[in-house]
């Protein structure tokens, strides 16, 4: 998982692709300043909720209407291992925070991912 997590994060890193690429970068994403704050104050969980429920809704592998606050990614979102890997990298660029792998790999719907990041003391 780490591997393809790594390849994910390095193809995002070259310039933009032209439109017919393969690579997905989701609507609305937000670019992070490398200043860190002086400190930590935790997002509210309705903001959280709503940038996890619109990023969710970008992907192009996941169906919108599916998307609930409550939805399991397996069952519901039918999302696979390697869906749930640019889920995750998606999640860590859009709120500029680090997602272990033993953390991603617990994460298993969208109520624990936004309890997960609203929790998280680095997330912007």
């Amino acid at each position: 998982m780490q591997a393809a997590r790594n390849a994910i994060r390095l193809l995002r890193s070259f310039p933009p692709p032209p439109p017919a690429a393969l690579v997905w970068v989701p609507a609305g994403s937000r670019r992070v300043s490398s200043q860190a704050s002086a400190a930590a104050v935790l997002l509210e969980k309705q903001e959280v909720t709503d940038r996890v429920l619109d990023l969710l809704r970008s992907c192009p592998f996941i169906d919108p209407s599916k998307v609930s606050p409550t939805a399991n990614f397996k069952n519901d979102l039918q999302l696979d291992m390697l869906d749930n890997v640019q889920v995750m990298v998606a999640v860590e660029e859009e709120f500029a925070v680090e997602i272990p792998n033993s953390e991603a790999d617990k994460i298993s719907s969208a109520a624990h991912l936004i309890d997960y990041i609203a929790a998280h003391p680095q997330a912007k």
